[in-house]
């Protein structure tokens, strides 16, 4: 967050509104398809370990998916886009994302996976809205990966989400977060209104975070939709304090 006062970034930002942050994998799409991916081209040994010594702390993320890239062995362009022909996104997503452009909802996809697969998907649903996620690079047949943002304070993910729902919005903004898992436990604490499932759902509850369970887009549009009707989509004191903080550190 540095480089910039978070006077001067906010002078810059549109009107208040409602913005909304949401994860990719197992949320827009149902599957975990990174995680699918790594599983197919590093064979499922090699995946496991790699991933047991991630969730023991042994590796920060970044150690994790360059050891993941490492174990690909040699790959092509086709490889990913023959096996990404078994993955597509919620089909109610790019409804959802019209319905945002019509009330002029900003709306953020943030990923902790990779742009290889992300972009793809969403180019095959006709999806045109900004992603913010790890980059994926081949070259001569190998894997490369970068992290544009990751943070060392978050070192057991590879793209610290917090700091965008953060930088991206005012203090007058009402937050939505959208996610499943690990990577959207901490950005969901800065939420004022969290739709989750899986892992994020159980963690919601053990924090006191108030959420709702998420099924489709579609369902959660029509959610929203009743919410602002009745006026009970409002600001978390908690996660307003938090974002304050996090803004105060610069």
């Amino acid at each position: 967050m540095s480089g910039v006062s978070s006077t001067q970034f906010r002078s810059r930002l549109p009107e208040a509104t409602v913005r909304i942050f949401s994860d990719f994998d197992g949320t827009i799409a149902s599957a975990d398809v990174g995680e699918e991916l790594f599983r197919h081209f590093c064979g499922d040994a090699a995946f496991e370990e790699i991933l047991g010594r991630w969730n023991a702390g042994q590796l920060t993320a970044p150690e994790a998916y360059g050891q993941l890239c490492a174990a690909m062995g040699e790959i092509r362009e086709r490889d990913i886009t023959r096996f990404l022909s078994s993955y597509a996104i919620d089909a109610s997503f790019p409804r959802f994302v019209q319905w945002c452009d019509e009330r002029r909802f900003p709306l953020h996809v943030l990923s902790d996976g990779v742009d290889a697969y992300i972009e793809p998907l969403f180019a095959a649903a006709g999806v045109d809205v900004p992603v913010l996620c790890n980059r994926f690079e081949l070259r001569d047949g190998r894997a490369h990966m970068h992290f544009p943002y990751y943070d060392p304070r978050c070192p057991d993910i590879a793209h610290c989400k917090s700091n965008h729902v953060a930088l991206l919005a005012r203090d007058e903004d009402i937050i939505v977060y959208v996610g499943d898992g690990r990577s959207d436990f901490e950005a969901a604490q800065y939420a004022d209104m969290v739709f989750a499932r899986g892992a994020l759902e159980t963690y919601c509850q053990e924090q006191n975070i108030t959420f709702r369970r998420l099924y489709t887009f579609s369902a959660m549009r029509d959610q929203l939709d009743t919410m602002l009707q009745q006026k009970t989509l409002r600001k978390r004191r908690r996660a307003e304090v938090l974002r304050q903080q996090l803004w105060s550190r610069g």
